[in-house]
């Protein structure tokens, strides 16, 4: 702005010299009106105090030159007429000065209209795209990362229900102020919409930018930690959860960024909320190791999973969590870093069969009929014959195939029993079942802990294996929190 006003400053003094010039070489006293151009000038374009200074300025100069030609004999009538048209320059860059002022005004008036948003004070959704894009675009161009942080408010919607909108809307005027502070150029922050939150980080990877979401964090839940109103939440106090994704580092096309962050979100938000969560996807780890026609198999994989997203969260945020308890467990086991992977691998690509199944009988709410139970039986069969063409996950297909199969041999697809099973698919039994019964449905509600517990030991030697089943159990009790379920439908 400063190297703009000082174009500016310059084009209107050169321009008034030129014609000073002309007034002097041609002798014509006439000319001097064409100094009402750099006078309009410089009004309009920069401001109307501006503009009166080089009216003044001008007018000084012709009355001396008037007093230098004709001396200071009086009536003067040239040192009168200049005069007067001083100050005919002067209401001209009043006027043309004041006007461009207003209309400068009523720019900024709109644009912050058009780009803030009008509760938080904050840049809007619409801005936020726009920005978005650009700096996606400047990213790739200069080879830069970018990273964006989603933040979400935890039991908003029960806060609002407590107290009411209007205490509602200022936690959102309040932390957009916070924001406003607290990000620094080039970052920007944005309300992308209700209770959510965008800051976009250019030039920052996620090493860098986990540290500044944290530190936003801290600032937000300190600000209202001394408020009454939060202690009567589900969590007895104030907190956040946000979702972290970078460029390059998480994506290559970049374009998904916003979609890889608010992945993150979720996946925070269904685990354990109030904290930082940088986006990760156990398939990604395959990619070093797939050959070119694997890559292509397990991006369509890849894309499978997001259609399963689309029809059923409760699919999405179940395996999240799958693969959560199932890493926990077999750590648990000994087993090797090769041996968890696979797992890991299994527990989050477990339901990927449900692809071939109808979305209402997925989001039925009363009991299925035996056509729509035989349908739903067959997910472990199909979702190992999904990825099959992914010879890194060969070892891996049997996991999803029997990972409904009993200890005592009633399970399915194909009834084996004990140790016949692999250890894998024992593995995702458990942990499946245990999510399955913590998770508040539309038709049911969650078991607690314990009473999960309790159910898997009832049923150890018959649906799980004993051993297995006492360890899990052990573990479930001695880190109750690790293994804590949230509403799949709080969000």
């Amino acid at each position: 702005m400063i190297v703009r006003f000082n174009v500016i400053s310059r084009g209107s003094f050169f321009l008034s010299l030129f014609v000073f010039i002309l007034i002097a070489l041609y002798h014509d006293d006439y000319l001097k009106t064409i100094l009402i151009i750099p006078v309009a000038f410089a009004s309009f374009t920069r401001s109307k105090e501006f503009g009166c200074i080089i009216a003044i300025l001008s007018g000084v100069l012709l009355c001396a030159g008037d007093l230098y030609k004709h001396g200071y004999n009086f009536p003067n009538r040239n040192l009168e007429s200049d005069i007067v048209f001083t100050g005919v320059m002067f209401i001209c860059a009043w006027l043309i000065g004041g006007i461009a002022g207003i209309e400068r005004d009523t720019r900024n008036i709109l644009v912050n209209l058009a780009n803030k948003d009008g509760l938080s004070e904050i840049y809007n959704h619409r801005y936020f795209h726009v920005t978005f894009k650009k700096a996606i675009e400047e990213a790739k161009s200069s080879n830069s990362p970018l990273s964006l942080l989603i933040m979400d408010i935890d039991y908003f919607k029960y806060y609002n229900d407590a107290f009411g909108h209007l205490a509602g809307d200022n936690i959102l005027k309040d932390i957009g102020q916070i924001l406003k502070q607290k990000v620094e150029y080039p970052g920007i922050a944005a309300r992308y919409g209700g209770d959510e939150f965008c800051v976009l980080l250019p030039g920052y990877d996620s090493n860098v930018a986990i540290i500044i979401a944290q530190k936003l964090k801290d600032s937000i839940d300190q600000y209202f930690a001394d408020n009454e109103q939060f202690k009567q939440l589900p969590t007895g106090k104030f907190s956040i959860t946000l979702g972290l994704a970078s460029y390059p580092e998480h994506t290559q096309k970049g374009d998904d960024l916003l979609e890889l962050a608010d992945q993150a979100l979720y996946k925070a938000k269904k685990t354990s909320k109030n904290k930082v969560e940088i986006y990760f996807n156990v398939l990604d780890s395959l990619k070093g190791t797939c050959d070119p026609s694997e890559r292509e198999a397990l991006n369509s994989t890849k894309t499978l999973l997001s259609i399963i997203n689309a029809k059923d969260r409760y699919t999405y945020a179940h395996s999240e969590r799958v693969l959560d308890y199932a890493t926990k467990l077999a750590k648990k086991c000994g087993l090797s870093d090769q041996e968890v992977r696979l797992v890991q691998y299994g527990a989050y690509l477990h339901d990927i069969g449900k692809i071939e199944i109808d979305v209402n009988i997925l989001s039925k709410t009363e009991n299925l009929t035996e056509q729509d139970w035989e349908t739903m039986k067959q997910h472990s069969y199909w979702g190992s014959e999904i990825i099959r063409p992914i010879k890194s996950l060969e070892k891996v297909r049997p996991y999803i195939l029997h990972h409904h199969e009993n200890f005592d041999g009633t399970g399915y697809p194909m009834g084996i029993k004990g140790n016949d099973i692999p250890l894998g698919a024992k593995i995702i039994r458990i942990v499946d079942s245990y999510d399955a019964m913590t998770t508040d449905r539309p038709y049911k509600k969650g078991m607690s802990y314990i009473d999960a517990c309790s159910e898997i030991m009832n049923l150890a030697g018959k649906q799980y294996d004993p051993e297995l089943s006492k360890l899990f159990v052990l573990l479930v009790e001695s880190d109750p929190e690790g293994f804590h379920t949230f509403s799949t439908f709080e969000r």
